[in-house]
């Protein structure tokens, strides 16, 4: 070999090196080492089953209008309008599940809220940022948080006890995350505290980029607390048929999040989908299929699939409002009823979180058939109960 070859096969060596430590250096400062295992070897995509695959969608949002008025006034119009434009296989219009920041209460957004869901366009759960707290004072932070949701005619179940469904705000659940010196949370038996809350479900995750992103992905898995240690849910019990939990085990409930080969907008690497909705990741039908092709499921039934996407619909620093209730949405409904509604390959299911949470657990007692008829099969629907103007409610 003369050294002309020599001099470029040592380049190609070099250049394969470099490239091969950048990416271990991005895949390691973007912390996507803490499920890069686990999406490889433990997440089959979605294969085609015989008969029906129910197609269960749920959005969630990390709904926070921060007292704009005219953010909110524009949810209550323009999200009505786009909403009765969608229907499911089962009649049901697109549902939207509000993740409402208690600690931030502002009555003349929950009563707006209320207004919208009393006429069926989704249900009000809980979403709470809190830092550097103690057991106690997070309690009080919850339990605060939840009575004035139910002042206001929110979170309201028909057998007189609290329920309800999760988000932790900055992506910090049971105190997984602690940057900069910022710790997000606090509290390490945050599960506990939930569960005797009356907490169903988290649906915090994915969070793209953070340590508190679980190890386990694109699954539905039960969390069993650890008081003394942080992030007590990377690891658990995944859902299946016939699983059978004590109380103590918290459901996580997570969205995909899926590498997308055809996305490269971001020149060096192809584009990691993890559901989110704002300008720059618009909805699609092509995403929407990525979200399917996750298989988010229970483990047995395989022909119920979860597709979760989630958002920061009011919060302006995401730039999320027009992307929730403007023309992008409007087509990927409309491309996802026309693939997956009424035909003799897929049904269409839109669902709250709440619904999708009893899906889940009929699923696990063995139940089958046609999800729509387990929509509130342990939970049933919340009661909103919708002031006059004359009623009112001081804030």
């Amino acid at each position: 070999m003369n050294r002309f070859w020599k001099y470029i096969i040592s380049a190609i060596v070099i250049l394969a090196l470099v490239g091969t430590a950048g990416v271990a250096y991005k895949i390691y400062k973007s912390n996507y080492h803490i499920w890069l295992s686990d999406y490889v070897f433990n997440s089959p995509t979605f294969v085609e089953n015989e008969g029906i695959t129910d197609v269960i969608y749920v959005a969630v949002d990390h709904w926070e209008p921060g007292g704009n008025v005219e953010t909110v006034n524009r949810w209550m119009t323009d999200y009505r309008a786009l909403a009765d434009k969608h229907i499911d296989s089962d009649g049901v219009k697109v549902q939207h599940t509000f993740y409402y920041p208690i600690e931030s209460f502002r009555a003349f957004e929950v009563d707006s809220l209320v207004g919208l869901c009393s006429e069926g366009y989704g249900e009000i759960e809980v979403h709470l940022h809190h830092q550097d707290d103690t057991s106690e004072s997070l309690r009080m932070l919850l339990s605060d948080g939840i009575d004035s949701l139910q002042a206001h005619g929110a979170l309201i179940s028909p057998d007189g006890e609290i329920h309800f469904s999760f988000i932790h705000g900055n992506w910090a659940l049971d105190n997984s995350r602690d940057d900069n010196g910022i710790n997000y949370c606090g509290v390490n038996n945050e599960l506990t505290i939930l569960l005797e809350l009356g907490c169903f479900s988290d649906c915090t995750f994915p969070s793209l980029q953070h340590t508190s992103q679980p190890s386990i992905i694109n699954k539905i898995h039960y969390a069993k607390d650890n008081p003394f240690l942080p992030k007590s849910y990377d690891s658990g019990i995944q859902s299946r048929v016939g699983l059978e939990l004590p109380d103590d085990q918290l459901m996580i409930f997570q969205g995909s999040q899926m590498i997308n080969w055809r996305d490269w907008r971001f020149k060096t690497h192809p584009t990691i989908d993890d559901g989110d909705i704002y300008a720059d990741m618009l909805p699609s039908p092509e995403r929407f299929d990525l979200w399917f092709r996750a298989n988010v499921g229970v483990v047995d039934r395989p022909n119920w699939v979860f597709v979760k996407s989630f958002t920061h619909g009011a919060a302006k620093k995401y730039n999320a409002l027009e992307a929730n209730l403007g023309s992008a949405m409007d087509e990927m409904l409309t491309s996802v009823e026309k693939k997956y509604k009424n035909n003799n390959k897929y049904r269409l299911h839109y669902m709250t979180a709440r619904e999708t949470y009893n899906v889940v657990k009929a699923a696990e007692g063995g139940l089958n058939g046609n999800p729509d008829d387990y929509r509130d099969y342990i939970l049933k629907p919340y009661i909103f109960t919708k002031l006059t103007p004359q009623q009112g409610r001081s804030q």
